[in-house]
C-alpha cells in the first residue's frame, strides 16, 4: 500500500466509515432474518398476526471480551473498551498516565521512563524497530477477542488542531457471532498527525482481522494484524534557545518556524502478523441441579455389588472452584457463561440419564493438545533524499540519497502437551510440556547494497507449572532453554507466586514476580549494514535477574523491584568531538553499540493511590528509581502523575468528570532519539544535556452517556517559556484543544 494516501484523511475516514455500515447492515439483515425464521419455526411455519407478534424489535446486548495468551493460547477475561473514565488520555502517545518520552507528535516513536525488565529477546520478537511504534503497531497481545449477543459497532474519532497542524485518528471496530461458539472481527485503526513542528508528520495504518471458535473440547483463536507507518524526521531543533530563551532572538519564532536539522528523511515500516492458536481437550461431562448438586457424570463409574450403588459418584466438594456456578458478579464467570458448551455426549451414550432443562452441564477437562503458529514478515527503511550530509557522521555507502532498508522474517511453532488442573479434587497443580521451532531470517546490505540472507533455526523445549484456582494461593512457573542446534546457552526461568489474604469484607493481595535470564542480544545488536551506522560485533550474552513485588489492597497498590544486569547492551550515540559542544546546527551524529563493563543495578518503587470523598477524586501514582550507572541506563529519579476531578451525573444519565492533571519527572540524562536507526539510545558521554523538572497540566471534561462516550480537553494549559522536552532537542506541543467521541452501535 502506498502510505502517501494517508494525506487526504476525510476520504479514507468516509471508506472506512461507509464499508463498516454495509457490514453492520448485512450483519443486522442477517440477525433479522434469523428472528423471523425463528419466529415462524414457533408457529408452525403459519403466517399472519401471531408469526407478527413473535418477531420483536428488540435487541439483545451483551459483550465480553477476552486475550489469549501468545504461547499456549489460554484466555484471560479482559474488560470491554467501553470504560468512559480517563477516555481523554487515550489518544495520547505518551500512554494514559504519560509515562513514556516521545518526539513531539502523536504516534511518534517512544520510549518508557520507567524500567519494567520487559527488554526480552530470547523470548520477543527481535524485529526491534518496531518497538518505538508500539502505541500504532498491532501486536498478538493487544488482540482482544469478542463474543456479542449481536452485532455490534464502536466508531471512534479523535481530533485536535486545524488542517494544517494538529492530528486525528480514527478507529472503527465491527464484530459479531456467527453461533454461541463462534465469531469473527476487524479492527480499521488510522492515524495522520501533521505536527506543530516543521517536517514532523506521522501516518499510519492498522487492521486486524480476527476469529474464534470456543467449543468444550476444541477451541481456536486466529489473527492477521497488518500495519503500515511513515514517520517524518526532523532530527531536532537547531538550537533548544528557541524554547527555552526565547528573548535571545530579535524575532519571535512559532513552533512552526524553529529550525530543524533535517527536512527530507523518513523512518517506514511495514509489518505483516499471523496469528493461530488452538487446542483440543479431553476429559468429560458432569450435570448439577440449581443447587449445585452432581446428579450425574458421564465417566465410567464401578457398580457396589453389595448395596448395587454406584460407587465413586462425584459429591459437590469435587466440583472445581474454577466451575462453580455461573453468577453475574464475576466476569471470568460470566464469559464462560456467555458462550454456552459445544454438544457433547448424546443422552443415548449416558447409560439412558435423562436429561432436562433445568440441570446445568459443565465440562471437566483433564488433558490438551495444543498447537500455536505465528508468522511475521516485517521491512523497515531509512529515506533521505535531501543533499545536505552535515547531519550524518558516517557514511559506509556511497550514493546521492540515503535508502536503506532491513528485512525480518520469522516462523514460530510450539506444541505442548497439557495436564489440566483440578479435573479432581487432589490435583492441585497444571502442567505443560512443550517444545518450540523458530525460523527466523534477517536480510541486510553488504558493500555494493546488494542484499544478503542471514537464517538461524533456533530450537526451545520448557515445561510449566501452575495453580490458578482456588481463592487464596496462586503461582505460575515456567522454565525453557534454547538452542541453534550447536550451541545450548540461553534459558528462561520466570513465575509468579500470589496470595489473597481475606480482611473482613475486603481482601490483601500479595503478589511476587521473578525471572532469570542468560540470553542473546537481538540480531541487530550484533549486525546491522546501512549508510550512516555499520556494525558486526561479537556480544556477550545479557544474564539478569529480577524480584518484584506488588502489595494491593482497596485503592493503595505498592510495587517494588530490584534487578541485576550483567553485560548491559545499549545503542550508544556518537558525536563529533571537534564541535562546539553548544551548537546543535552543526552537531553530526553515530551510532554504535556497547556493552556495559560492569554489573547494572536497579531498584523501582510505584505507588498507586486514589482517594473519593463524594463526588471529589483523586488519583495519584508516584515512581522512584535508582540506577547505580545513569550513563549507560538513564533514569529520572521521581516521576508522578495526579489526576482531580469531580465526577456526577447530569439528569441521572450523563456521567460527567471535570477535572485536571498534572505530570512530572526530575531532570536527567533522557535517551535521545536516532532518526538513523529509529531507536531511542543513550546520549554520548561528552555531550549530554538534561531534560525534566517541568509539570505538563491539562485540563477536561468527559462525558458518558449511553452508549456514547465524549470529550474536551485543553493540554499543556500552563505553556511558558521553560523546559518542555522529553527528549533532548525535542519540544513537545504547546498549548493544544482536543476533542474526542466513541459510539457503540448494537444492530
Amino acid at each position: 500500500m502506498n502510505i502517501k494516501v494517508l494525506k487526504n484523511p476525510i476520504i479514507f475516514i468516509i471508506g472506512i466509515v461507509l464499508c463498516t455500515m454495509l457490514f453492520s447492515l448485512d450483519a443486522s439483515a442477517q440477525a433479522r432474518s434469523a428472528n423471523r425464521n425463528s419466529a415462524a419455526s414457533r408457529s408452525g411455519g403459519r403466517s399472519g398476526s401471531r408469526a407478527k407478534s413473535d418477531t420483536t424489535n428488540v435487541i439483545p446486548r451483551g459483550l465480553t471480551t477476552w486475550a489469549v495468551d501468545e504461547r499456549f493460547g489460554e484466555v484471560t477475561p479482559t474488560v470491554p473498551d467501553t470504560v468512559s473514565h480517563l477516555f481523554q488520555t487515550s489518544n495520547f502517545t505518551e500512554g494514559p498516565h504519560y509515562e513514556y518520552n516521545i518526539t513531539g507528535n502523536l504516534g511518534s516513536p517512544r520510549v518508557s521512563r520507567i524500567y519494567s525488565g520487559q527488554q526480552d529477546y530470547m523470548m520477543g520478537n527481535q524485529f526491534i524497530f518496531g518497538r518505538p511504534y508500539d502505541y500504532v503497531l498491532g501486536s498478538v497481545n493487544d488482540c482482544v477477542f469478542t463474543n456479542t449477543k449481536s452485532p455490534i459497532t464502536n466508531l471512534t474519532y479523535m481530533t485536535q488542531g486545524n488542517k494544517t497542524n494538529g492530528d486525528d485518528r480514527f478507529r472503527a471496530l465491527f464484530a459479531s457471532n456467527i453461533n454461541k461458539v463462534a465469531g469473527i472481527g476487524f479492527k480499521v485503526d488510522y492515524l495522520y498527525g501533521r505536527g506543530y513542528y516543521s517536517h514532523q508528520q506521522q501516518s499510519s495504518l492498522g487492521a486486524k482481522l480476527y476469529g474464534s471458535y470456543r467449543g468444550d473440547r476444541y477451541q481456536m483463536h486466529a489473527a492477521y494484524i497488518l500495519d503500515r507507518t511513515k514517520n517524518a524526521e526532523n532530527g531536532g531543533l537547531e538550537d533548544e534557545n528557541y524554547v527555552t530563551h526565547p528573548e535571545y532572538f530579535s524575532t519571535k519564532f512559532s513552533a512552526a518556524d524553529m529550525p530543524m536539522r533535517l527536512s527530507d528523511a523518513f523512518n517506514r515500516l511495514k509489518v505483516n502478523t499471523f496469528f493461530l492458536t488452538h487446542r483440543y481437550g479431553l476429559g468429560y461431562y458432569r450435570y448439577l441441579d440449581k443447587e449445585g448438586n452432581v446428579l450425574h457424570s458421564t465417566q465410567k463409574e464401578k457398580k457396589d455389588n453389595s448395596k448395587g450403588e454406584t460407587k465413586g459418584k462425584p459429591a459437590v466438594s469435587d466440583i472445581p472452584e474454577a466451575m462453580e456456578l455461573p453468577t453475574q458478579d464475576s466476569l471470568a464467570v460470566a464469559l464462560t457463561d456467555s458462550i454456552p458448551s459445544a454438544v457433547g455426549v448424546p443422552v443415548a451414550e449416558e447409560e439412558h440419564f435423562m436429561v432436562d432443562s433445568t440441570m446445568i452441564r459443565q465440562f471437566i477437562p483433564v488433558a490438551a493438545f495444543i498447537h500455536t503458529l505465528r508468522a511475521d514478515h516485517n521491512r523497515r527503511y531509512y529515506i533521505d533524499n535531501s543533499s545536505a550530509r552535515d547531519y550524518y557522521l558516517y557514511n559506509f555507502l556511497e550514493g546521492d540519497s540515503i535508502n536503506d532498508q532491513t528485512r525480518y522474517l520469522s516462523v514460530e511453532n510450539t506444541f505442548a502437551i497439557e495436564m489440566s488442573e483440578g479435573f479432581k479434587k487432589w490435583v492441585k497443580t497444571g502442567m505443560r510440556l512443550f517444545g518450540k521451532h523458530q525460523l527466523t531470517s534477517f536480510s541486510l546490505p553488504d558493500e555494493q547494497r546488494v542484499m544478503q540472507n542471514t537464517t538461524y533455526n533456533y530450537f526451545t523445549v520448557g515445561a510449566q507449572l501452575m495453580r490458578e484456582q482456588g481463592k487464596v494461593f496462586h503461582y505460575n512457573v515456567l522454565g525453557e532453554i534454547r538452542t541453534t542446534g550447536a550451541e545450548w546457552g540461553e534459558f528462561n526461568v520466570e513465575g509468579y507466586v500470589n496470595f489473597n489474604v481475606p480482611i473482613r469484607r475486603d481482601s490483601v493481595n500479595l503478589r511476587v514476580d521473578g525471572f532469570v535470564r542468560n540470553e542473546e542480544a537481538s540480531y541487530y545488536y550484533r549486525h546491522y549494514h546501512a549508510s550512516n551506522a555499520w556494525w558486526d560485533n561479537d556480544l556477550s550474552k545479557v544474564f539478569r535477574t529480577r524480584l518484584e513485588g506488588e502489595l494491593s489492597w482497596r485503592k493503595t497498590h505498592l510495587r517494588v523491584g530490584v534487578e541485576t544486569i550483567q553485560n548491559h547492551t545499549f545503542f550508544q550515540e556518537i558525536q563529533d568531538g571537534s564541535i562546539d559542544e553548544g551548537a546543535l546546527a552543526s552537531r553530526m551524529y553515530g551510532i554504535g553499540v556497547a556493552q556495559a563493563d560492569k554489573n547494572v543495578q536497579l531498584l523501582t518503587a510505584t505507588l498507586k493511590q486514589d482517594f473519593k470523598f463524594g463526588p471529589l477524586n483523586w488519583e495519584n501514582e508516584l515512581t522512584y528509581q535508582k540506577t547505580s550507572d545513569d550513563k549507560v541506563l538513564p533514569l529520572p529519579a521521581f516521576t508522578g502523575w495526579s489526576n482531580l476531578f469531580l465526577g456526577f451525573k447530569i439528569a441521572k444519565v450523563l456521567r460527567t468528570e471535570l477535572g485536571a492533571d498534572v505530570h512530572y519527572f526530575t531532570k536527567y540524562y533522557a535517551p535521545a532519539y536516532s532518526p538513523i536507526i529509529g531507536q531511542y539510545v543513550v546520549q554520548d558521554e561528552n555531550y549530554r544535556t538534561k531534560v525534566g523538572n517541568y509539570p505538563w497540566v491539562n485540563v477536561y471534561a468527559n462525558f458518558h452517556l449511553k452508549s456514547c462516550r465524549f470529550y474536551v480537553m485543553f493540554s499543556h494549559v500552563n505553556c511558558s517559556t521553560g523546559n518542555y522536552f522529553y527528549t533532548p532537542h525535542y519540544p513537545t506541543n504547546q498549548r493544544v484543544f482536543r476533542v474526542g467521541i466513541s459510539w457503540n452501535f448494537f444492530n
